[in-house]
């Protein structure tokens, strides 16, 4: 009987289609098609599974017809290391399952001749994450399987490279609620399982184990098979590995499936050195690797919406990798910038430590002996912008060059740079999971592009933001985004003679200190450059309540908007409310104002607003 059960071949599948069958054999079929060789002597179940009815009647009868024997539990997560093998193959695969119910998320990863396949399941978002990778790559960043990643719809999603996974639970539900560790293991709950004897030999590697038995009524699977699960460990005086002190070292699951009315055969074995019953996981263990894209085929994660004004500080670095994965040169610190950004206003302004590339770039490259931190504020119906040097104490009013880091870059002028396209979130950006960037927990979008015309050459744009819940700014409880990163990667796969080289230049801009309010009116019209401007002093008297002057902070920027409607000046850079009084020797109250002279030549005279 042993060797009959040697010599007898058959298929394994999972819940799928007999389509997927020939997909495996086709794309996978490394994987797949592994001989079983087995030690284990195999019990009859004395006819138990061959007795039952016809499939379709079999799960409403499941468990009434014999006793069972509560055996060790497996608890409501898991993690399972183990070798696997079943019939047609030539290798075998090693898999590991990661099955996280509190947070409900699942993997299943396996790894056969150097090629690792993942499939990652968010229940909790309804996706699932497949991808696969060379296993070990050249280096950390692996551009021959940057695009062998994509994100689906866990309803549909049908693995290319793996036939097993986590069901649905119920089956036929409209959204795939996340299995128990029972369902996903075929073990405990209602799968019945009776102890039949103690076992020690080669295929528990000979560590004494309980043999514990069930004819298993698969309703995800559409099968009906014999499952053998021995469980080691209790009488021993050391833990396993993984430092359970019981765990499965061995299964063997063989029987039969249906497709539709079509019969196939089912065998397989679970070779097991590693178990954790309700282990401690981490975020690590459910994501991609993080040099990976995703292609995204679904629309379930949507994009960030930023907050209309925010002021922010961003740290650019670069550096160059080989193709060993290690640096060439270091890391280079390029610039520091604070940039102030208003929704409703028209102004924005960066005060800068500037980079080389920033210097010979647009605006700066009109300024000479720049060696220290300058400060630009521009107004977007202005066509001049406003730039004071550190260095010299100078005040310089140039052209604004539309291609400016804070213009929109399109048209023939200066347009108001979007908040999208600021922070990098243009493009068809695919939703790639939580992940750490310098130190903060947050999510991360990214960006495939291929050049058209030497396709080696890839480039790779990543966008990561945290979850904020406003406090101040909102009384509502929906969430906001902060920006944490920006990254741009551009690998090259140079070829000489019988040798070939990999190189990635990548670009990092980091976000720190960002403030979702709106930026105050001063941080604009009191610009160092616009301060040592030539100018008068004016003041503006009225009558008034006490309520202007205890509103002060409020009243002035209502009065400047005021002054905009009325006097409408080329740009309101050339007023500044200094203060609001009210002397106690006069009834009216009196702002104090200062005036610029015109910028240009033929701008209103400063005389004709009075």
């Amino acid at each position: 009987e042993i060797l009959s059960r040697r010599l007898s071949y058959s298929l394994v599948w999972f819940p799928g289609s007999a389509d997927m069958i020939t997909r495996m054999r086709c794309a996978t079929f490394v994987l797949l098609v592994i001989p079983l060789h087995t030690n284990a002597v195999i019990d009859k179940f004395e006819g138990k599974c061959e007795k039952l009815f016809n499939p379709w009647l079999r799960a409403r009868y499941m468990g009434l017809f014999w006793p069972s024997t509560s055996g060790p539990s497996v608890g409501k997560s898991y993690i399972l290391k183990y070798e696997y093998q079943e019939f047609f193959a030539n290798q075998p695969a090693w898999l590991e399952e990661y099955f996280d119910h509190k947070k409900k998320r699942a993997k299943i990863k396996a790894v056969s001749l150097g090629v690792e396949f993942v499939d990652i399941y968010d229940f909790a978002a309804q996706t699932v994450t497949s991808y696969k990778a060379r296993k070990p790559s050249t280096s950390g960043w692996d551009p021959q399987t940057q695009d062998e990643c994509g994100i689906y719809d866990i309803k549909k999603f049908r693995s290319k490279y793996l036939h097993m996974g986590f069901p649905c639970a119920p089956k036929h539900s409209k959204t795939c609620k996340m299995p128990t560790a029972e369902q996903a293991l075929r073990y405990g709950g209602l799968y019945k399982y009776s102890l039949k004897r103690s076992v020690i030999d080669s295929s528990t590697r000979n560590i004494k184990s309980k043999l514990y038995t069930a004819c298993i009524e698969d309703e995800f699977l559409n099968g009906t098979y014999e499952s053998y699960y021995y469980w080691g460990g209790k009488d021993l005086s050391f833990p396993f590995p993984s430092g359970e002190k019981e765990m499965p070292v061995y299964v063997e699951q063989h029987g039969k499936y249906w497709n539709q009315t079509k019969e196939h055969d089912y065998r397989t074995t679970k070779n097991i050195p590693w178990y954790q019953k309700d282990p401690p996981f981490s975020d690590d263990m459910f994501q991609i690797p993080p040099s990976m894209h995703c292609h995204s085929y679904t629309k379930l994660h949507k994009f960030p919406a930023m907050p209309g004004s925010f002021s922010f500080t961003q740290e650019e670095i670069g550096f160059t990798l080989n193709s060993t994965g290690f640096l060439e040169g270091g890391f280079s610190p390029l610039s520091l910038k604070r940039i102030w950004y208003s929704n409703n206003l028209t102004y924005a302004r960066v005060d800068m430590k500037p980079s080389q590339e920033d210097k010979v770039g647009p605006i700066l490259k009109n300024v000479k002996g720049i060696n220290g931190h300058v400060s630009i504020v521009l107004d977007y119906t202005y066509d001049l912008a406003f730039l004071a040097h550190s260095a010299n104490d100078e005040c310089q009013i140039l052209p604004i060059d539309k291609d400016f880091f804070l213009c929109n870059g399109e048209g023939n002028k200066c347009e108001k740079i979007g908040r999208e396209k600021l922070f990098g979130m243009t493009g068809n950006l695919s939703y790639k999971g939580k992940y750490k960037e310098s130190g903060i927990e947050g999510e991360t979008w990214s960006r495939l592009e291929v050049d058209e015309k030497n396709p080696k050459i890839k480039s790779r744009h990543e966008v990561s933001f945290q979850a904020a819940t406003p406090q101040v700014e909102s009384n509502s409880a929906r969430k906001e985004f902060i920006p944490i990163q920006q990254a741009d990667y551009r690998e090259k796969i140079s070829e000489e003679q019988d040798k070939q080289e990999f190189k990635q230049e990548v670009r990092i801009i980091n976000y720190y200190e960002f403030n979702r309010t709106q930026p105050e009116l001063d941080v604009y019209v009191k610009h160092p450059c616009l301060q040592r401007y030539k100018s008068k002093l004016y003041t503006l008297e009225f009558d008034g309540p006490g309520l202007a002057e205890t509103n002060k902070a409020r009243f002035l920027p209502q009065l400047w908007k005021a002054i905009k409607n009325v006097c409408k000046p080329e740009t309101m850079l050339r007023f500044e409310l200094l203060d609001l009084r009210s002397p106690v020797w006069i009834s009216e109250k009196v702002v104090y104002m200062r005036i610029l002279d015109p910028f240009k030549k033929n701008e209103t005279k400063t005389d004709t607003f009075f």
